[in-house]
C-alpha cells in the first residue's frame, strides 16, 4: 500500500479517536497491524513480481533478438531456396533435353548396332562360305596335283614303253622327249620317205606299226601327227605342188598306218601340215635341213579332268 493512504487511514482513526470505544479502536488496531502484515506480504510478491518481470523482459529481449536473427536466416534461406530452384528447374529442362537426346542418340546407335551386328553376321556367313570354297579348292588343288603327278608318271611310263618299242631304230634318226606336259616322237624323214615321195618305205612301216601296239594301249590319248619340211622350195607337179602340201601327205601317211591297228580311235588322230615354218635349228646346212625334215608325232594325255579342276 502506498505511504500517501496509509496516513489518511491514521488521521482518520486519530480523529474518530474521540468518538469510538476502546472495542473498537483494538479491532482498528487489529486490523492496522493486520493491514501492515498484508502492505509487507503485499511488497514482498511485488518484489517477486517484479523480478520475474525482469526475467521475462529479459527473455523477451533474447527471444526478439532470436527472432530477427531467425528471420534475417529465413530471409537468406528463401533466397537460397530461390536461387536453387531456379537452378533446378535449369537443370531439369536441361536433363529433359540430355533425355531425348539421348533417346535420340540410343535409338541411333541401336540401329547403327542392328547394322553391324547383321553386317558382322553376313561377313560370319561369307567368311563360312569362304572357308568351305577354300578348303574345296584346297582339295581340288590336291588332285590336280595328285592327276599332274599321275600324267606325269603316265607320260614317263609311255616313254619308256615308246622308246623301248623303237629301241631297233635308236641312231636312225628318232629321238623320244618328254616336255610340256606331252611326249614328242620325232622321227628324221630319212627314216620314213625317200627324198620328195610322201609313201613310207618299209623301215618306217615296221617303226610306226611298232609304235602304234603301244598307243593301242593307252586310253584317251590324243594323238597329233605333224609334217614339216625344210625352206628348201619343192616343185611337185599334181596335188603335191610345194613343201605345205608335202608336210600334210607324210602326216597324213603315217596317220593311215596308225589306223590300221584298230585298238587305235581315229576320232583321237589328227594330222596337221607345218612346211618349213616349225624348224629344230636354222635351215643353214645340209645336216640342219636334214634335221627339219620330220615327222613329229606328238602325244598328249586327256586333260578334260584337268581343265575341270581349273575351271
Amino acid at each position: 500500500m502506498k505511504p500517501k493512504y496509509i496516513l489518511v487511514v491514521i488521521l482518520y482513526f486519530l480523529t474518530m479517536q474521540s468518538c469510538v470505544s476502546l472495542k473498537k479502536f483494538k479491532d482498528l488496531d487489529a486490523n492496522y497491524t493486520q493491514l501492515n502484515y498484508l502492505k509487507d506480504s503485499l511488497n514482498y510478491h511485488n518484489s517477486d513480481l517484479e523480478l520475474v518481470n525482469s526475467e521475462l523482459n529479459d527473455n523477451v529481449f533474447r527471444l526478439s533478438l532470436r527472432s530477427s536473427s531467425l528471420e534475417n536466416d529465413t530471409i537468406l534461406l528463401g533466397k537460397e531456396f530461390r536461387r536453387k530452384s531456379r537452378a533446378y528447374q535449369g537443370l531439369s529442362s536441361s536433363y529433359e533435353v540430355l533425355m531425348k537426346n539421348n533417346s535420340t542418340t540410343m535409338a541411333k546407335q541401336a540401329k547403327e548396332n542392328k547394322e553391324l551386328m547383321e553386317r558382322l553376321g553376313q561377313m560370319e556367313v561369307d567368311l563360312q562360305e569362304r572357308e568351305l570354297a577354300i578348303k574345296s579348292r584346297e582339295q581340288d588343288v590336291e588332285n590336280l596335283n595328285n592327276l599332274l603327278k599321275q600324267k606325269d608318271a603316265n607320260l614317263s611310263s609311255l616313254k619308256s614303253s615308246v622308246a623301248n618299242a623303237l629301241l631297233g631304230f635308236k641312231g636312225e634318226g628318232l629321238s623320244v622327249e618328254q616336255r610340256n606336259g606331252k611326249l614328242y616322237v620325232s622321227l628324221e624323214n630319212s627314216l620314213l620317205f625317200a627324198s620328195g615321195s610322201w609313201k613310207v618305205n618299209k623301215n618306217g612301216k615296221v617303226a610306226i606299226t611298232e609304235l602304234s601296239k603301244v598307243l593301242a594301249h593307252q586310253k584317251d590319248l590324243q594323238i597329233m601327227v605333224e609334217g614339216h619340211t625344210d625352206n628348201m622350195p619343192y616343185n611337185g607337179a599334181g596335188l603335191v605342188k610345194d613343201n605345205w602340201d608335202l608336210s600334210v601327205m607324210r602326216a597324213t601317211s603315217i596317220v593311215k598306218i596308225l589306223t590300221n591297228n584298230k585298238g587305235l580311235n581315229a576320232l583321237n588322230i589328227t594330222a596337221a601340215g607345218k612346211g618349213p615354218f616349225s624348224p629344230l635349228v636354222e635351215n643353214d646346212s645340209p645336216e640342219n635341213r636334214a634335221i627339219n625334215r620330220r615327222i613329229e608325232i606328238i602325244l598328249s594325255p586327256n586333260m578334260d579332268e584337268l581343265m575341270n579342276l581349273l575351271e
